[in-house]
């Protein structure tokens, strides 16, 4: 894998989304299609919501020029083997048709609120279309005695679960300006790098298009945001970074275990999992909106914009790392690593939580 290759795909993603997103911008504003103001949003200006055009059609165009160039040489395809441009196309199109279908249903919700079960259902039908696939969790991995327990045909539901579970994850935390699309971002980067490590270029050159398409959506979403990315956003970039762990398994469900997956993506998957057992304990729907969500919690301690953005990305680096780590170091060691930094993160946010408490007198 050349230096030259990933560039070009970097470039594929990054250009397409910088000169799309003005346009959509200047769209949005002709129409007025704006983001509703509330008590959970913090902007204060009509901004437009349909970034994720640009984040979807961007991916598109990266992904197809990432298959290109890996078929420029006899470099190994995702299951091991050389693969011409139109066998990685087809391999890749379970990936492609579920991503479209909850593409449609974000930008729909955007412009429509549409409800929860009905939104839910959609995911799971794209996130079934993944698994007629080879990307599935055929097998989980028990910590330090690494036995491998095989799901069998459980591995469907529990793909399932996966995909919905982050694709939702992501929209979680997409409540401050460059939060979810940095995290995303910096996940995306990460998985690139495991994909090179472990000698999977088709893989890595997808994933630098991916970060290229999110590059250049965040130079208008970076604080004050020009552009959000919306549901369609989100959904798509959630959905992405839940598929890539299950592409980098090489279709034997092994080559990436889920716990450095888990780790990279320690960020949104802890405030969905707080967000749903604070709900669920509280009598309400696991997906109705409040305003205590991690970002919320560090605006509510004095956190600026960029203060949160600084610490979210920073962590996710940590994050990242400890993810990589299970590919250059012995298993036990980093595993060791991972749960010290879990653990590091566990406490970060029970102090912060017990700190807002007390400011506000709230238990």
């Amino acid at each position: 894998m050349t230096p030259l290759r990933l560039l070009i795909t970097l470039l594929a993603g990054l250009l397409f989304n910088a000169i799309l997103t003005p346009l959509l911008i200047r769209l949005a504003h002709h129409n007025r299609w704006y983001d509703e103001q509330n008590h959970r949003k913090i902007h204060t200006e009509d901004t437009p919501r349909i970034g994720g055009i640009g984040i979807y059609f961007g991916f598109l165009v990266a992904a197809v020029v990432a298959i290109y160039v890996g078929t420029l040489s006899a470099a190994a395809g995702p299951l091991g083997r050389t693969m011409d441009f139109g066998e990685l196309l087809i391999h890749f199109l379970p990936l492609i048709g579920g991503m479209t279908l909850i593409y449609v249903l974000g930008l729909v919700d955007d412009f429509r609120d549409l409800r929860a079960v009905m939104k839910l259902f959609i995911q799971i039908a794209a996130a079934a279309i993944v698994t007629v696939g080879p990307f599935r969790v055929e097998r989980l991995t028990i910590p330090f005695v690494w036995y491998q327990l095989e799901l069998g045909l459980f591995s469907f539901p529990v793909t399932v679960l996966w995909i919905v579970a982050i694709s939702n994850a992501l929209n979680f935390i997409d409540g401050v300006d460059g939060l979810a699309g940095g995290t995303a971002a910096l996940a995306t980067l990460f998985f690139g790098v495991i994909a090179l490590i472990t000698g999977q270029p088709v893989v890595a050159l997808i994933a630098i298009g991916l970060f290229g398409t999110i590059v250049g959506f965040l130079i208008y979403n970076a604080p004050p945001a020009r552009i959000f990315m919306g549901d369609s956003g989100s959904y798509v970039l959630g959905f992405i970074l839940s598929v890539f762990p299950l592409i980098l398994a090489n279709g034997t469900g092994t080559s990436l275990n889920l716990i450095p997956a888990i780790t990279i993506l320690a960020i949104p998957v802890l405030d969905m999992t707080t967000s749903v057992v604070r709900r669920l304990g509280r009598g309400k729907h696991p997906f109705s909106a409040d305003r205590e969500h991690l970002h919320h919690k560090m605006m509510d301690l004095g956190f600026g914009t960029w203060k949160i953005l600084a610490t979210a990305y920073s962590v996710s680096i940590l994050l990242g790392l400890s993810g990589v780590s299970w590919y250059l170091i012995p298993v036990n060691l980093a595993m060791t690593l991972t749960l010290i930094v879990w653990i590091a993160l566990a406490v970060l946010m029970i102090v912060m939580t017990r700190e807002l408490r007390h400011r506000t007198g709230v238990r």
